[in-house]
């Protein structure tokens, strides 16, 4: 089906077991696409996925960590986590989180919450880049 209202979709858990995100989300073939919301008052705790995800935020405010790199985000705000980086999401004030998501389809949309303890890799191993990836055809 090439058409959807998000606004008529039932909300789906998208969080795994560290994160109370929830929202309608359809997985195609190659790309997953969600209008996921975070509620206030809590947040996506420590986790990773091998799988690259973008966040656009529409509604309220939050302390973003990804990689190590710490930023407040609100509306407008673009976040892109890369494949495999540990990242949290801490939302703050009153309101919740209204995102849209996009993540390529090698994993699904849960990730996987990180060992106590675990930090995200520094020097080297932070700049570490994924292969290149293959060239669209024109």
């Amino acid at each position: 089906m090439p058409f959807y209202d998000t606004k008529a979709m039932k909300a789906k858990h998208a969080g795994g077991d560290y994160s109370t995100a929830h929202g309608p989300f359809v997985v195609g073939e190659r790309i997953i696409f969600g209008r996921i919301t975070i509620t206030r008052g809590t947040q996506a705790e420590l986790h990773s996925h091998p799988n690259e995800q973008f966040m656009l935020i529409e509604k309220g405010r939050a302390r973003m960590e990804v990689a190590g790199k710490k930023k407040t985000v609100g509306p407008g705000g673009l976040v892109l986590i890369p494949a495999s980086a540990l990242h949290s999401c801490k939302v703050l004030g009153r309101q919740d989180l209204v995102f849209t998501t996009a993540k390529d389809t090698s994993w699904s949309i849960h990730g996987v919450k990180a060992k106590p303890g675990a930090k995200a890799p520094t020097g080297a191993a932070a700049r570490k880049k994924a292969p290149a990836r293959r060239k669209a055809p024109r």
